[in-house]
Formats: C-alpha cells, structure tokens, sequence
C-alpha cells in the first residue's frame, strides 16, 4: 500500500483478512500469466545510490558544510557518502568558468582602452594632416 499507493480493500462487505491486499493479480486464461512490472509488495526503500560528477563549490569548515552543486540523492538529514572522483574531469569547474568570465571581462576592458587610444592617436594624426595644408596655404 504504502509502496505503490494502493487504497486497499473494503473494511466489510464479506473482506476479510485481507484488507492492506492489492486486489487480483491479473486475468484468467487468457493471457494466462502475470505482466512484467505488475505493482506488487516488496521491500521499499534502504537502497544506496551513486551519483557522479558532482562538482563542490564551497566548503565551511566552522559550520561543518559542504556546498554541492546538483541533486544529491536521499531524505534531508540522513547520511550522505563523498568519495573521491573516480572519472577524469573534462569540463570546467564552477570556478574556472567564473575565473574565465572575469578573464574574459579584463581582456574586454584592455582592447577598448586600447581602442581608445588607438582612436585618439587617429584622431591627432587626421588633425596635424588637416592643418598642414591649410598653413601651406597661409
């Protein structure tokens, strides 16, 4: 019941001891058995799972936490197992990419500084050529 949401049997009506029961199993001859996958009782639950690949951006030694980027599998407050990384790496950290990004910034505010003066100095160049032939002409 609790496993796959089942409501169970009536409380009267001729049931009897068998009221937590998930109903019939299946049809009669024909097909003649039961389907792969039919919701029946079994053990729920006390599974481990592994997730890979998750990155930790932060950790918070005085608060004793560690900062998670992704799905963590499991309940709140219930024990989670880090290992280390068995599967190389090939994609960058949260803190290459913003390292990257101010990289990127930096890189951006140098070419327009340098655009700038590149400007100024076309444009002091364009004026002694325009006032060279009007003093020439004086």
């Amino acid at each position: 019941m609790k496993r796959h949401n089942f409501a169970g049997l009536r409380a009267t009506h001729g049931v009897s001891v068998s009221h937590r029961s998930h109903g019939s199993t299946g049809q009669r001859q024909d097909p003649g058995r039961v389907f792969k996958g039919k919701k029946m009782a079994g053990h729920m639950g006390d599974k481990f799972r592994t997730v890979e690949r998750l990155e930790i951006i932060e950790t918070d030694l005085e608060n004793n936490l560690l900062f998670v980027k992704g799905s963590v599998p499991g309940a709140k407050n219930t024990v989670v197992e880090i290992n280390k990384a068995v599967k190389e790496r090939n994609k960058r950290t949260m803190k290459d990419t913003i390292q990257a990004f101010k990289d990127d910034i930096a890189e951006g505010l140098k070419e327009k500084s340098n655009k700038k003066e590149k400007s100024a100095e076309t444009n002091k160049k364009d004026a002694k050529v325009a006032a060279a032939p009007a003093a020439e002409k004086k």
